[in-house]
């Protein structure tokens, strides 16, 4: 049962977490958003849900877009945990951001870690795996890494261990190894990343082989029929860092002959995408609090409402309109409602949240816009405000806005209004009482 302790549940909260579906506080968005995200990322790979049937492409990578803290990670959990229960395809997850240095991604940190958890799943689950296709793998580090300087002592550890532990359990632990380095070492990850360049080729030939041969094993073990491996985390990276791995290194991620699907920036979306070579076109949508016309969405209320309800006992509120407020002011974006709702319980000094403390937090929340708007954002988002939201185009000021969730934007962006929380700045006011003036 959720807290009546505001403190109890400042400390509880975390804004990074994704709830599984089997989480007493997992709440199901699709009605709320207007689009079943799940069926649209599993017929993406090929599941026929009415028939129970597979009709995998041989290979695809797929991106799947949404603000940070929209929920992402939660859909991907809840998929995650369908598909182990379906048995068509089998998931593998890894969340990046526990592996690699998110800050400064390239193409041979993911892909190295990806090979990882697969090699990981494949020794706790026991799945077997061909010898020859496993010592394709093998045999590329042997070849490739151990011989560089920094990889001899893991190098000595294998040969000493090679008699006495060799196979999966062995190569999951070398991997492992090898991708905290990545992680941990500038030096051997320039080192390593240098190795995977200049012997791509060979590595993805061996990734491939030990992919068929997995797919081959969890067949046999009656898990699935097809592997699929999700990389989440990839929408935390910088725009650069995005571009680079999505837009620049597509050939290398093309050359894994897997199903994928990968998290990205939204930012990467607004700069455009249909160009690229990866399947581009899924965007979590923003749950949608009122229509355009102004209308409100009892659905998405309720939806909030009861996210809220999973984190808070709601008789802590002393006004029940209190909800309603820290719904409107998140804007239906699922992190900014637990963000109000957080600052809430840090400010009171009792164990009954008043009217009064929800507009302090939400004044001081607001607050943090002042720190980097500048005159001319203002002005953009009041004109944007003032058209009712209406669609007008991708600019580099729209973009920033966008990604840093100064305007919010609803229908898959069709249609765009301010953080309800900026509203209330003097600044925000100003520019658009100087609008109406001019308007009038």
């Amino acid at each position: 049962m959720p807290s009546n302790i505001p403190l109890e549940v400042l400390q509880s909260l975390n804004w990074e977490e994704a709830v599984p579906p089997d989480d007493p506080r997992f709440v199901n968005t699709d009605v709320a958003r207007g689009e079943n995200v799940q069926l649209r990322l599993t017929r993406k790979f090929g599941i026929d849900s009415a028939r129970q049937k597979l009709f995998a492409p041989a290979t695809k990578h797929v991106l799947f877009f949404g603000p940070i803290g929209c929920g992402k990670s939660t859909e991907l959990l809840r998929l995650h945990a369908s598909l182990r229960q379906g048995k068509l395809l089998y998931p593998i997850t890894l969340n990046l951001r526990n592996e690699v240095d998110i800050n400064n991604l390239q193409y041979s940190d993911m892909l190295m870690a990806l090979a990882t958890a697969l090699v990981q799943e494949l020794a706790e689950r026991n799945i077997h795996v061909a010898v020859d296709e496993l010592n394709k793998l093998s045999n590329w580090f042997k070849e490739h890494v151990e011989t560089q300087e920094g990889m001899r002592e893991l190098s000595a550890e294998i040969e000493s261990k090679a008699s006495a532990e060799m196979g999966i359990p062995f190569l999951a632990k070398f991997m492992t190894q090898i991708t905290a380095k990545f992680k941990n070492s500038s030096t051997n990850k320039s080192t390593l990343r240098e190795v995977v360049r200049n012997s791509f080729t060979q590595f993805a030939l061996a990734f491939n082989a030990l992919i068929l041969a997995a797919e081959k094993g969890i067949q046999g073990k009656d898990l699935g029929l097809r592997l699929l491996l999700i990389v989440d985390g990839t929408d935390k990276i910088t725009l650069d860092d995005a571009k680079r791995l999505f837009v620049d290194d597509t050939e290398q991620l093309l050359a894994i002959h897997a199903l994928v699907l990968y998290t990205a920036p939204i930012t990467l979306k607004y700069g455009g995408t249909t160009h690229s070579k990866l399947d581009t076109d899924i965007v979590l949508p923003m749950i949608k609090l009122k229509d355009q016309a102004g209308n409100l969405m009892p659905d998405a209320w309720q939806t909030m409402r009861n996210i809220l309800a999973g984190r808070i006992d709601l008789s802590v509120f002393q006004d029940p309109v209190s909800v309603d407020k820290i719904i409107e002011y998140s804007g239906g974006h699922p992190r900014e409602l637990l963000r109000i709702v957080g600052l809430a319980c840090e400010l009171t000094d009792t164990d009954q949240i008043s009217p009064a403390t929800v507009e302090r937090a939400a004044d001081k929340l607001a607050d943090e816009f002042r720190y980097w708007l500048a005159p001319e954002d203002y002005a953009f988002l009041a004109a944007t405000d003032f058209a009712k939201g209406e669609f007008i185009g991708m600019d580099q000021r729209s973009s920033n806005l966008l990604w840093r969730l100064a305007l919010l934007q609803y229908n898959n962006g069709s249609w765009r209004l301010s953080h309800p929380l900026l509203r209330r700045l003097a600044e925000y006011k100003k520019a658009l009482a100087l609008l109406e003036a001019a308007t009038a």
